[in-house]
């Protein structure tokens, strides 16, 4: 059996010697990259930025939500706490197989999104089941009164949306500044 040669051995550190400057490299800019802040499932992200480009159309233009004129109010953006605290309740919904407000543990949205560590002054919640598309959807919570407030009232500043099966959740809220 031949044994190695010096060149051989030399090359032999100097590989390892690169893949530990390039493991150590890459755990500096994995750091560097993350957070300890938790993010919604990109599917989810998907759902809420879909919806928020046709809540934002309704409120640029106004509504007619039942017997109450709601007039045009500023865009509403997508906050990714309140993305995550619909469609974790899309998700109970679709789990417990029924539409509901409550969480299968007693909770209201107010508490689910102060889960996420999300501190508000106000939130709304819709919620809907059956619906297909983002399109359909939209348009069934724009034929409720309540629902349609709640896509137009002005306290609201920030969103979030889920959808689990044909389960879906639209969170608002307002958030506290320091």
């Amino acid at each position: 059996m031949p044994t190695p040669s010096p060149a051989t051995s030399t090359g032999t550190k100097a590989q390892a010697l690169r893949f530990a400057a390039a493991t150590a490299l890459m755990a500096v800019l994995a750091a560097c990259g993350t957070t300890n802040e938790p993010r919604p499932h990109p599917e989810q992200t998907t759902v809420s930025q879909q919806l928020l480009i046709l809540v934002n159309q309704v409120r640029a233009s106004g509504k007619q939500c039942g017997d109450t004129w709601m007039p045009s109010v500023g865009p509403l953006r997508v906050e990714s706490r309140l993305v995550m605290a619909a469609a974790a309740h899309s998700q109970d919904m679709f789990e417990m197989g029924k539409l509901t407000h409550t969480g299968s543990d007693g909770s209201n949205p107010g508490q689910r999104i102060a889960r996420t560590g999300y501190e508000y002054t106000t939130w709304g919640e819709n919620a809907a089941w059956g619906y297909q598309t983002v399109e359909h959807v939209m348009s069934g919570w724009l034929g409720s009164p309540g629902h349609c407030r709640n896509l137009m009232n002005h306290r609201f500043t920030e969103f979030g949306a889920g959808k689990v099966g044909t389960f879906w959740t639209q969170v608002f809220a307002n958030p506290k500044t320091p």
